[in-house]
């Protein structure tokens, strides 16, 4: 039972800290990435899940 906490533990820090390090890479604005990184640091199951399914949304299409 231990074990299995410990690993639940471990594969949420690892999502939070991905969604963390993709907010900071694509290019969502300002204010709109600092929102997301509060939800994912107080939410850090459920606020990565979130992020990633409505990622494609929110980033800015480049221009030409």
């Amino acid at each position: 039972m231990d074990t299995l906490l410990i690993i639940l533990i471990i594969s949420a820090a690892m999502l939070c800290f991905m969604a963390m390090y993709d907010i900071n890479k694509t290019r969502i604005r300002y204010k709109l990435s600092t929102l997301w990184l509060l939800l994912v640091i107080l939410f850090p199951v459920f606020g990565p899940i979130i992020y990633f399914q409505l990622k494609r949304r929110l980033i800015t299409p480049l221009r030409k």
